[in-house]
């Protein structure tokens, strides 16, 4: 499974291990997409302080915490599966990654995937009115330094033809 995230920047693998660790405490067997939201908002301050208060963040939290209030903490040594609709979600923010031309699959992807489908988690989030254009408008406000583009290698003629290189005879 780790190659699944090679595509994923540091954050948004953190992002991945905050949401197990948050479906840990909820007491869920699956990483559900509250629990990415959550990972989302405990790994990423400084990008959603643009579309969200820190008031939203703790009613956010507050909210899913009371769906799971009769929940009984799961230990972080337990393997956690992704729920299928999380992995909708993060098919969505590859394509999302793709569709915008970037090389990796960072938080603000995470972000777009989670927006992209009807969950408790993009419920969440559009009470609060962040949406997919808000997102995107924000990303081209302040671009994130975690999103590398795609480039096409240039490639130049070598100087000098390969029989005229030393290890060549």
């Amino acid at each position: 499974m780790l190659f699944m995230f090679e595509r994923y920047t540091e954050g948004a693998r953190r992002v991945i291990f905050f949401a197990r660790f948050e479906a840990s405490e909820c007491g869920s067997s699956f990483i559900e997409t509250e629990h990415l939201l959550l990972g989302v908002i405990r790994e990423d301050k400084t990008f959603l302080s643009s579309l969200l208060s820190p008031e939203d963040r703790e009613n956010i939290r507050a909210a899913v915490a009371l769906r799971d209030k009769n929940s009984i903490k799961t230990s972080t040594s337990v393997d956690i599966p992704l729920s299928e609709e999380c992995k909708q979600i993060l098919g969505n923010a590859a394509v999302q990654a793709e569709q915008r031309s970037d090389r990796h699959i960072g938080i603000e992807h995470l972000l777009l995937g989670l927006l992209s489908q009807k969950s408790f988690a993009s419920e969440l989030l559009t009470q609060r009115g962040v949406t997919a254009e808000k997102v995107l408008q924000s990303l081209k406000k302040s671009p994130s330094a975690e999103r590398p583009k795609t480039e096409r290698r240039k490639t130049s003629p070598p100087s000098s033809p390969p029989w005229a290189w030393p290890d060549a005879t």
